[in-house]
């Protein structure tokens, strides 16, 4: 039991210092507790309701996941960008020219960081022109 309750704990340092556990904390919360009710009815004998209890905890994890997948890549590449997750696209391109004098291979930087700036601002763009779109 202890070795659970530690490797719970590491998988909670690390998705937190990753900036995953937040943003996912009702898909994990939420899986976990039905997880654990799917266990304890496992134990004590009550098959049928483990497999219900078991078949929520999947659901959960799967319904909340779509909404977390999107907020999280924006999450992570704004703060590659070092700009908010709503920002406009001017303030984007902005802040992808910053960084990529940098980290363009050309200036000393690689392929890969040109490519992870790229891939965010790209990302950040797409994103601020939906909001543009829908609320105007």
């Amino acid at each position: 039991m202890l070795l659970a309750v530690l490797a719970v704990a590491a998988l909670a340092w690390w998705l937190h210092r990753e900036g995953l556990l937040l943003p996912n904390l009702v898909r994990l919360g939420g899986t976990a507790a039905a997880g654990l009710l799917a266990v304890r009815f496992l134990t004590s004998g009550r098959i049928l309701a483990a497999a219900l209890a078991g078949a929520i905890a999947l659901g959960w994890w799967h319904w909340h996941g779509k909404a977390a997948g999107g907020t999280q890549r924006l999450a992570s590449a704004a703060r590659l960008l070092g700009v908010p997750a709503d920002a406009p696209s001017e303030v984007i391109w902005q802040a992808w020219r910053q960084k990529m004098a940098s980290a363009h291979p050309d200036a000393g930087g690689s392929d890969d960081q040109a490519q992870a700036l790229t891939a965010a601002r790209d990302l950040l763009i797409g994103a601020a022109e939906k909001r543009r779109d829908t609320s105007g």
